[in-house]
């Protein structure tokens, strides 16, 4: 196996000489690149030694849930007692404050390690910055720092069978309930669908509330656990296949009646379809 050597100078230079991140009101030569530094050597220690192994093994489903390979969850414990997951996230929620172009710095290092686990761990900032800009005050207290402490990973779940990205064409249901909604359908493509790395997993989920086109889409958060503390009712139907990717679990999910609660108002007017693009944008399409 080719030892993994993080291209930290060239990553700095590109910023610093070419994207020019020098003219960002947040953005420290030195301090940015101490953080490079940092993860730079986590990735090349700990993380790329996971990927090659990884990839033979290969994420498994079993009993209906995902089994990461071994030493993943090592790795991943060690990421987030690191305070990796929040480096992006508000300080009041618990995070570190970075800005984007750290993210993009430590995230292009993480994907040349080991791009299977990036791909799990990655979705995190962009669910994050979807609750911050859409969610209530609420929503954001409680489920922000659960995310950046790392107790939990976040999923996209927007593509479906037959649909694909096109958002007029998905069928995925949400029914209104006392208690909250209830989200009835399958996804497809889903990076990161379940994993036994995190105690939880929060699904970003697009939801159809009336037939009313992409107007009648609204945006859920479903969590891996109902508001009891059991099983939400999420399961995986199989893992695809993803040639150099095996250790990623990019899942089939089905939702069965699984406990829902709304982002904004059902079916908004052009809120929803900003959501949907927002959604695509920050968490990776």
């Amino acid at each position: 196996m080719k030892l993994f050597a993080a291209p930290v100078a060239d990553i700095l230079f590109s910023l610093n000489e070419i994207a020019g991140a020098k003219r960002l009101a947040d953005w420290d030569v030195d301090f940015a690149g101490e953080i490079a530094g940092h993860f730079a050597a986590f990735a090349e220690g700990e993380i790329a030694p996971l990927d090659e192994p990884g990839d033979i093994e290969g994420a498994r489903l079993e009993n209906g849930r995902v089994r990461m390979p071994e030493g993943f969850r090592r790795v991943y414990d060690a990421y987030v007692e690191q305070g990796w997951p929040g480096l992006t996230v508000p300080e009041d929620f618990g995070g570190q404050g970075m800005g984007g172009a750290v993210a993009a710095m430590v995230s292009e290092i993480f994907s040349g390690a080991c791009h299977s686990l990036q791909m799990v761990t990655g979705l995190v900032p962009g669910a994050v910055r979807t609750i911050l800009h859409f969610g209530t005050d609420e929503q954001k207290a409680r489920l922000i720092p659960p995310l950046a402490a790392g107790d939990w990973i976040a999923t996209m779940c927007l593509t479906e069978p037959g649909a694909g990205s096109d958002l007029s064409r998905i069928r995925c249901r949400a029914t209104e309930t006392e208690g909250g909604w209830r989200i009835d359908g399958e996804k497809i493509f889903i990076s990161g669908g379940d994993q036994d790395l995190s105690a939880g997993i929060l699904h970003l989920v697009l939801a159809r509330t009336s037939d009313e086109g992409v107007k009648g889409l609204s945006l859920f958060l479903c969590r891996s656990e109902k508001a009891d503390g059991t099983r939400n009712n999420v399961t995986v139907a199989r893992i695809e296949e993803k040639m150099g990717l095996h250790a990623s679990p990019t899942c089939q999910m089905v939702f069965d009646g699984a406990e829902a609660e709304l982002v904004g108002k059902p079916g908004e007017d052009g809120k929803l379809l900003r959501t949907a693009r927002w959604l695509d944008r920050e968490l990776g399409g």
